[in-house]
């Protein structure tokens, strides 16, 4: 499987997710972006091509998870229906309630995939998200943040389609984002008592680093926008674009 086939594979559990995501409307965002996380902490560990499992279901065990993560703990039972609901809609076909076998089989599946998720990635549940500092630059003194975070918080729901969160502190990420977004509003930040607003947080932060990151967006952009138009009209699935989840 090529570096492209696993990107676009990570987007349809991305979009699966999201869907199991939008029937929680007072669950916070960090569970979804944390599902992601969880996803590719899996997958460096187990390549996609070698599951046994739906990807779509490894995607649920490790919504599951986050939201034990977040302290608001999804029923294991109202997962398994809501997993054969989507199954049924992505799949174009009709309606119907699981048996109580069927959902038993999922809600097994469920657990046993959250077990190997926790084993695979060595129970390391320490997860830092880019949100956090998107909140933390809201006070950045410039008149145009709030547009520009706006525009940064849809781009990061795209890096999380290739393991970036892995390899780039989520801080790095966070101005990565803020960077694209500026140079999508055409927007020059100010500096910050003489110091470039990416410093603005931490003095490590390089340049360099977020014109990477913002590259790597760009090349995961313009992949999705191949695969949309790739796609006939009539038979396009629910969703070829990737947006943040709507709290």
């Amino acid at each position: 499987m090529t570096e492209d086939d696993e990107m676009l594979c990570i987007h349809e559990i991305t979009v699966f997710v999201r869907h199991i995501y939008s029937n929680y409307p007072n669950f916070p965002e960090s569970v979804f972006y944390k599902s992601l996380l969880l996803l590719h902490k899996f997958f460096r560990k187990v390549a996609i091509r070698q599951l046994k499992h739906d990807k779509c279901l490894v995607g649920v065990a490790c919504f599951f998870l986050a939201t034990k993560l977040e302290d608001c703990p999804a029923k294991l039972t109202d997962l398994a229906m809501l997993y054969h609901k989507v199954v049924l809609m992505r799949n174009d076909l009709p309606m119907k309630v699981a048996t109580d076998t069927q959902r038993s089989q999922v809600q097994a599946k469920i657990s046993e995939l959250e077990g190997e998720l926790l084993r695979q990635i060595g129970f390391d549940l320490e997860i830092e998200l880019p949100s956090l500092y998107f909140k933390q630059f809201a006070s950045y003194p410039s008149p145009d943040m709030d547009k520009i975070l706006k525009v940064a918080t849809r781009v990061c729901c795209d890096t999380f389609l290739k393991p970036m969160c892995i390899y780039y502190h989520p801080l790095q990420i966070a101005c990565a984002c803020i960077y694209f977004a500026t140079l999508s509003l055409k927007i020059t930040l100010p500096d910050n008592e003489g110091k470039p607003w990416y410093k603005y947080l931490h003095e490590g932060i390089e340049l360099k680093y977020l014109q990477d990151i913002t590259e790597i967006t760009r090349g995961i952009q313009k992949k999705l926008e191949e695969k949309k138009k790739s796609i006939p009209s009539k038979t396009t699935p629910q969703s070829t674009t990737v947006s943040p989840p709507k709290v």
